[in-house]
């Protein structure tokens, strides 16, 4: 066709071209379309398995390097939740809760308010019931808005979530530890019960504060701590504002921290109105009783403030919990096959254990039961309260810092003691200090004194009448004496008065507490036996005073030790003649059981047989006349009620300084003692108030007991008498020598029948009297036996010649027992200046000076040996650059009882 036959037809040129435009290019959109779609669902298909993959795989990233625990495992640190531990009193009655961080008190699902559950699961988790540990859209929204970084945040956390964190993983901000709380919650689920998972929630959340400002944890205490009713017995509106608090406790608790209701509570308020409202979205509440529990003024079922009275620190407080600690240390170092020993020589060891015991006992739900009388005690302290000034002043001392710059403290009085079962060793009371809120230290427990006198029954006495080496009756010069100390030098001890050159009885010696013949029995007893043996038996072991003191030195005989005991053990030592010569160590604690009752630890008493009964007997009937002829006499006859006791004083110091004033008194039940003195012994305790502080703290002892009587009677002892063993018999000896008469060989190879004057004395039936022997005396030189058996010589020839007929004969006077020389109170024993520390580094010499004047009451069959008067008081020799506190009673006037004050000693005095 040419060119005109084609433009002779235009209408079918334009037609088809038309035509093929529209399909060719639907047809080519179509096939693009479809190739895009399909690329990108196999990009979106290949992506999202890529994605999915990268998920899974870092999600298997983070758990990886965890371990996967057992069922068992998992319940365990489940249940592992803060308890409340407490400690009791003997009778029972709560000291208090051990202070903790957070206090708690567990409670069964079944005694909670269905009301709270129904809260707690409508606000923080409305598919509780449904899920398997965690929901997943709700886990993806708040991934989203993680990676988002959204401001914003729906939470996401089931109360299984919660509960792991809580217990198992920790609050860290992470994804390994997000990752561990999901996989574990899952794991849970399949094991526990959703009520075993609530019950485990609602008594481990944490609610808040208390109306004592404590922080509680547990629908319980939250219950209790707030509103004043038990979870079970919660209303509506309250339990829609305990289940609000777990999301911010502290905000919206209504409490200050000192448990003050705060001003504003609109917070705490307004968050339980949403709980209601989430409650009633959800179906567990209806309408009207939604708006009557949002209308309610749930303000006023705010508890008021009360004083955390349970909780006060004390001195019984701090022992309970600290003798416990110990306890649970004990046992958990035996649980790893460790000894306190080892914990004691490494230090982090010992922190170590510590800490752990310290953890488990205020976070472990315990209950640790004392043995302290909580009336006997609180009467104690009472005394203690209302005497404290009488015991003596306020004191100032001054001091130069390593500067040279002088300062100026003062310090009060203090005073301490116990009070000791002396059958079973419980203690029963103590005193602490004068005032816990000036001074939480425990002087009872924690302070190591000078023991002074209150040693010599216990180191020298008892132990000497055990071996053998006396009798009550042996006798003894109270004559000048010089011992000379392995180092060398010269100890010469002296009395608090003045030597009285009395040939005094073994019994005498030690009712009026004399110094110089409690120092010649102790120096004959160390070449027998070691008397650590005995004191190690009555718990004052080598750690107070070293093995080797006792035979180095001397003054040891009259307390004068380089260490020092702390008050309860001295007392408790001293209960040993009150138990027939048995020690029972003293103990706190006498049990404590674990959350589940159990008893993990049960004391078990500890005892030791320190010498025969018979020894004891006679020691305490000794010590029977020192409150009656001795350094105590008068401080018994204060007392309300009778009973068959012994005490004992003691004084420790220097010549120019008193520092430990003792006063130890026991009945067949109980001993109870009494220590004053200042903390910093640098401070001399003075005469105040016209008494000497012996005086001053035998009337406070005295004024104790009398209290204790009246709360508890039976306690005491009143009316009982200290039973005499057998194998004790009465024995008539000779008054001079304390032996029975007979012959005795001289050194001259003579011969001298001894017959005088005679009296009774108890005696051992193992230690009978034996015949006068030349070297009777125990202590004496031979210069004093030459002199006393010669007097004896002369008296026999003079006696021949008067029977001869012969009126002018004249009777000499031997040296005698019963020569009249002062009385002495209790003694102080000082070295001279070339020994004055030769004491293991000690300063300590020891006096006790309490001694009033008094006749000896006769024994049948028995001379007099009448103490001797005292001798007129002589002014102290003072160093006129010797710092001394002044002293503010110079010109009070004396009492009856004229107070004795050392007597310097030629210039030797320490």
């Amino acid at each position: 066709m040419n060119r005109s036959e084609h433009d002779n037809n235009p209408e079918e040129t334009t037609k088809t071209s038309s035509k093929r435009g529209f399909f060719y290019y639907f047809d080519i959109f179509y096939r693009v379309s479809k190739a895009l779609i399909i690329f990108f669902i196999v990009t979106l298909l290949v992506g999202g398995s890529l994605g999915a993959g990268a998920a899974i795989g870092y999600f298997a990233s983070l758990v990886h390097s965890s371990e996967i625990p057992e069922y068992e495992e998992m319940e365990a640190q489940i249940d592992d939740f803060v308890l409340k531990s407490t400690m009791y009193y003997a009778g029972g009655e709560v000291i208090s809760d051990v202070r903790s961080d957070l206090i708690r008190t567990p409670v069964d699902l079944d005694n909670i308010s269905p009301t709270v559950v129904d809260a707690i699961v409508a606000t923080e988790d409305e598919y509780f019931f449904e899920h398997n540990g965690i929901v997943p859209k709700a886990v993806a929204r708040a991934l989203v808005q993680d990676l988002t970084s959204s401001s914003s945040s729906s939470g996401g956390s089931t109360l299984t979530q919660q509960l792991i964190k809580q217990q198992l993983v920790g609050n860290e901000v992470s994804h390994s530890r997000k990752a561990n709380e999901i996989l574990l919650a899952m794991r849970l689920e399949n094991y526990m019960s959703k009520e075993d998972i609530l019950q485990a929630y609602l008594n481990i959340s944490p609610f808040g504060r208390n109306n004592k400002g404590q922080n509680i944890a547990g629908v319980q205490e939250a219950a209790q701590g707030i509103f004043g009713v038990a979870a079970a017995d919660l209303s509506l509106p309250q339990a829609a504002f305990i289940a609000g608090l777990p999301q911010s406790p502290i905000v919206y608790s209504p409490y200050t921290q000192t448990g003050e209701v705060k001003e504003d509570q609109s917070a705490g308020l307004e968050r339980k109105n949403e709980v209601l409202f989430r409650m009633y979205r959800e179906g567990y509440i209806a309408e009207n009783e939604y708006n009557e529990a949002v209308n309610y003024d749930l303000s006023q079922d705010f508890i008021p403030k009360a004083d955390n009275q349970q909780d006060s620190r004390s001195y019984v407080y701090d022992l309970a919990l600290e003798e416990s600690r110990e306890l649970l240390m004990q046992q958990f170092a035996e649980a790893d096959d460790l000894t306190m020993e080892d914990l004691n020589g490494d230090t982090d060891l010992y922190n170590q254990y510590f800490e752990q015991a310290d953890s488990a006992l205020i976070n472990g739900g315990y209950k640790v039961y004392t043995t302290i009388d909580r009336d006997l005690h609180n009467s104690v302290e009472q005394v203690v309260k209302e005497q404290a000034d009488s015991l003596g002043s306020e004191r100032s001392y001054t001091w130069k810092d390593a500067d040279g710059v002088s300062h100026t403290d003062t310090m009060p009085i203090q005073v301490s003691g116990s009070v000791i079962d002396n059958a079973t060793g419980k203690v029963l009371a103590f005193i602490g200090g004068r005032d816990y809120k000036d001074s939480n230290y425990n002087r009872a427990f924690d302070s190591e004194r000078s023991p002074g006198s209150i040693i010599k029954p216990l180191a020298t006495y008892g132990p000497a009448l055990d071996t053998g080496l006396i009798t009550p009756a042996t006798i003894v010069p109270d004559t000048d004496v010089s011992i000379t100390l392995p180092t060398g030098k010269v100890y010469e001890p002296t009395n608090a008065i003045r030597t009285t050159n009395r040939w005094m009885t073994a019994r005498e010696a030690l009712t009026v507490s004399q110094n110089i013949p409690t120092i010649k029995i102790y120096n004959e007893l160390v070449k027998q036996v070691n008397p650590v043996s005995y004191m190690t038996k009555m718990g004052i072991g080598e750690d107070v005073i070293p093995a080797e003191d006792y035979v180095a030195n001397p003054a040891t005989a009259i307390g004068g030790v380089s260490g020092g005991a702390a008050p309860v053990d001295l007392i408790s030592a001293f209960s040993t003649i009150a138990n027939n010569g048995t020690h029972v160590d003293p103990y706190v604690i006498e049990k404590i059981e674990n959350s589940a009752g159990e008893a993990i630890y049960q004391h078990e008493q500890a005892k030791n047989q320190v010498w025969s009964p018979q020894t004891n007997f006679l020691l305490l009937d000794i010590l029977r006349g020192v409150h009656t002829e001795g350094t105590a006499r008068g401080t018994i006859s204060q007392l309300n009620f009778n009973s068959d006791w012994i005490s004992k004083t003691g004084t420790s110091g220097t010549s120019d300084k008193v520092n430990d004033i003792w006063y130890v008194g026991s009945t067949p039940n109980i001993t109870f003692g009494t220590w004053i003195g200042y903390d910093n012994q640098v401070i001399s305790l003075e005469d105040e108030f016209g008494q000497s502080p012996s005086l001053r703290n035998r009337n406070f002892w005295a004024k104790v007991v009398n209290q204790m009587y009246t709360v508890r009677p039976e306690l005491l002892g009143a009316g009982k008498q200290f039973q005499q063993p057998s194998n004790i018999v009465q024995r008539s000896v000779l008054t001079q020598t304390g032996m029975l008469p007979g012959t005795v060989n001289l050194p001259n190879g003579g011969t001298r029948s001894v017959s005088d004057d005679t009296f009774t004395e108890y005696f051992n039936t193992a230690h009978l009297p034996k015949p006068t022997a030349y070297d009777f005396a125990l202590g004496a030189t031979d210069a004093e036996l030459s002199e006393f058996w010669n007097a004896v010589e002369t008296s026999d020839s003079n006696d021949d010649q008067e029977s001869e007929g012969s009126d002018d004969a004249e009777e000499p006077s031997p040296p005698s027992n019963r020569e009249e020389t002062p009385e002495n109170d209790e003694n102080e024993s000082k070295p001279t200046d070339d020994s004055s520390n030769n004491n293991n580094g000690s300063s300590n010499n020891n006096s006790d000076k309490e001694t009033e004047n008094d006749e000896k009451e006769k024994k049948p069959d028995e001379e007099e040996t009448k103490p001797p008067d005292p001798p007129e008081e002589k002014p102290e020799d003072k160093d006129p650059e010797e710092e001394e506190p002044p002293k503010d009673n110079d010109n009070e006037e004396k009492p009856d009882e004229e107070v004795q004050k050392p007597e310097s000693d030629s210039g030797n005095n320490e």
